[in-house]
């Protein structure tokens, strides 16, 4: 049931339209870059499990909105699933 979850939470990640960065500061090199952690377009980078291995690690870059957009998809599939499970589901009688 976690697999499924989780699956479906990665799923939802891969399907995030990507979003322009707003720029707020200029470096040497003439790159612009975000140091409010808390903007939304602020980059985070995630280290997350490999299914099925017990070394591997996928590093995951999205921006604060992506995240949190992330987040509410796999909380709806989250409760979509139980609400399916709790009523009517497959070994309700």
């Amino acid at each position: 049931m976690k697999t499924l979850v989780a699956i479906g939470a990665l799923a939802a990640a891969l399907t995030v339209p990507s979003l322009p960065v707003v720029a707020q500061e200029t470096d040497a090199g003439g790159t612009t870059k975000i140091t409010d952690k808390d903007h939304p377009d602020f980059i985070k980078c995630r280290m997350e499990k490999v299914l099925g291995s017990l070394a591997k690690r996928r590093k995951t870059c999205l921006t604060n909105r992506q995240w949190e957009e992330f987040a509410r998809r796999g909380n709806d599939n989250a409760r979509k699933t139980v609400e399916q499970w709790a009523v009517g589901g497959p070994n309700s009688q």
